[in-house]
């Protein structure tokens, strides 16, 4: 004796039919939705999409007439249409989120048609929704798997040509023209703005990167990454440095940042990664330093060793009596006024100009001049980076 559902079977696979013959006109509505629930697919062609949704509903309903789950073959297509959609550019959310929608929007239509014909066959269509809920799960995840299998590869593509793109720059010589052809490739304008982000690598680089990556990828603009020795470089064009350091301590909390200044063209481009790289060896834990802002001790620091001679005594004499060097410092920063200084510092006008005398015997250089002024200065601003900097460590 056959089951309820054997018996009913004729009436659902009527059904199935009778949509099918109308998919031409059901699907345009059906991807509207799915356009309008899914921003990416705004970089598929509609045509290309309707053409897709189309085929899969007719498996589908071919499927549920014949009781049967994906195929193989269909299976195959699905990946094949996953690896397009990551190549297009489609998120793995926004895309399951596509799935979810249009069979959604489709099985409302099955109801409805059902409705229309007997009620009775809606009560029918309940019987199927295992079978139902096994398509979408088999052609969904073949379709993810695939998509992620795509960007795995495409990245790992990038991070190589990234690399490969890096030590041209670095090395400064491009005969061939590789330099070109690798920024075009990474969809860099050679001739555009570039600008640098660094930061040092965490103990476990693998922990953050990949990650980093990730979100990397999300943020408006041309945007690369790849590390070099210690630490990793991010280039930019057309993209906010605020918003890439941003997304760097998010992923890497706790990391100091450096930036580059924007610079055009190649040469440029290897010049901001230089400023970055300068501006880090400034930068505290935690603290993004601009190259714009920080650049005389970022450019001083890697001559300390020369410059030793020149600033050693002013960098002793405020190890040894710092409260000097914060009024010498104060008076700098409160526009060369005694009497803002003061204020600033919490003591009386006599006592600054008390302690700027006692820092001029004992260094030589009166920073009520321009000469001792600036000695001072980049001498206390050099100590102060040199001690803060954890790139030089």
């Amino acid at each position: 004796m056959g089951s309820a559902l054997d018996e009913d079977w004729p009436e659902v696979r009527g059904l199935c039919a009778e949509v099918r013959r109308d998919v031409p006109v059901i699907v345009p509505e059906i991807v509207t939705h799915i356009r309008a629930a899914s921003p990416d697919y705004e970089h598929v062609p509609r045509a290309d999409h309707e053409k897709h949704v189309g085929e899969q509903f007719r498996g589908l309903l071919d499927g549920l007439a014949a009781r049967c789950p994906p195929t193989a073959a269909q299976t195959e297509a699905a990946r094949e249409l996953g690896r397009q959609r990551a190549r297009q550019g489609v998120r793995v959310e926004e895309m399951i989120g596509a799935y979810h929608v249009g069979y959604r929007e489709m099985w409302n239509v099955l109801l409805a048609r059902a409705d229309e014909r007997e009620p009775q066959i809606a009560a029918h269509l309940v019987r199927v929704v295992d079978l139902w809920w096994t398509w979408i799960r088999l052609i969904s995840s073949a379709s993810a798997d695939a998509h992620a299998e795509t960007l795995r590869s495409q990245h790992a593509v990038q991070i190589t040509m990234t690399h490969r793109f890096l030590e041209i720059l670095r090395a400064g010589e491009d005969p061939s023209g590789e330099a070109v052809h690798l920024a075009r490739a990474l969809t860099f304008d050679p001739d555009g703005s570039f600008q640098a982000v660094c930061f040092l690598l965490p103990s476990r680089p693998e922990d953050g990167l990949d990650q980093l990556r990730q979100r990397l990828r999300r943020l408006p603009g041309t945007i690369h990454s790849a590390t070099r020795g210690t630490h990793g470089v991010v280039l930019c064009q057309a993209a906010a440095a605020d918003l890439v350091t941003a997304t760097v301590h998010e992923a890497l909390p706790g990391e100091a940042v450096g930036i580059g200044l924007p610079r055009p063209g190649l040469a440029g481009a290897e010049a901001s990664i230089v400023d970055a790289e300068r501006a880090l060896a400034v930068a505290g834990a935690g603290e993004a330093v601009l190259f714009g802002e920080e650049w005389l001790p970022a450019t001083l620091l890697p001559h300390g060793p020369r410059l030793a001679p020149l600033l050693q005594t002013g960098s002793d004499v405020a190890a040894d009596h710092p409260h000097l060097a914060d009024a010498v410092l104060g008076y700098a920063e409160c526009g060369f006024s005694i009497t803002s200084a003061a204020k600033s510092l919490n003591l009386h006008p006599n006592s600054v100009k008390y302690r700027l005398d006692r820092w001029t015997q004992l260094t030589g250089w009166d920073p009520r001049e321009v000469r001792g002024l600036l000695n001072s200065w980049i001498t206390l601003r050099m100590r102060e980076r040199s001690r803060t900097g954890r790139a030089t460590r």
